[in-house]
């Protein structure tokens, strides 16, 4: 796998194109459909403190993980991969690139669904454990949350590291 990790003016410079590639995977990933429209994306992709770490599979786009980061705390705010890229270790690879990025002890927050238990044994391998739940979060259907935090210092790093290189992706 190879990954394209934008720096700030590359996500704002590409927020059309990366907006409408996030949105349109989305919509194909998620049951029932994209949780945000495509402006939001957009927004998202040029607003302060977000940022974007992208698969790259045969030269194509084909996940990626969002997320807002301030001090020590990342909140993550999508993980997705493409339908035809999923049962890849796509999302896994991802985490590994982002979690051997951090070089200081941080916070990760994340939300899923109560129902979505492939993305909870994901999380839970990775070392996330449920914080907490909040009631009827999600809407069509009407869903409870559940909150997932990780603590990540070095030392939870076991030595092993992703197959993955970084490359410059344009559309």
């Amino acid at each position: 796998m190879a990954y394209y990790w934008p720096d700030k003016r590359q996500l704002t410079q590409q927020a059309a194109a990366l907006g409408a590639w996030c949105y349109q995977v989305c919509a194909a990933s998620y049951p029932t459909g994209a949780p945000w429209r495509q402006a939001t994306f957009v927004a998202n992709l040029q607003a302060p403190h977000q940022y974007y770490l992208f698969a790259v599979n045969a030269g194509q786009l084909s996940g990626f993980i969002s997320y807002t980061a301030v001090l020590d705390e990342i909140e993550i705010t999508n993980v997705v991969v493409d339908p035809k890229w999923q049962r890849q270790h796509i999302a896994w690879q991802l985490w590994q690139v982002l979690l051997q990025a951090q070089t200081q002890p941080i916070h990760f927050y994340l939300e899923v669904r109560a129902s979505n238990l492939p993305a909870q044994k994901l999380y839970t391998k990775l070392g996330f454990t449920v914080l907490n739940r909040r009631r009827d979060y999600y809407a069509a259907p009407t869903e409870d949350a559940l909150i997932m935090a990780l603590e990540w210092k070095e030392s939870n790093h076991d030595g092993e590291q992703v197959a993955a290189t970084r490359v410059n992706f344009s559309f």
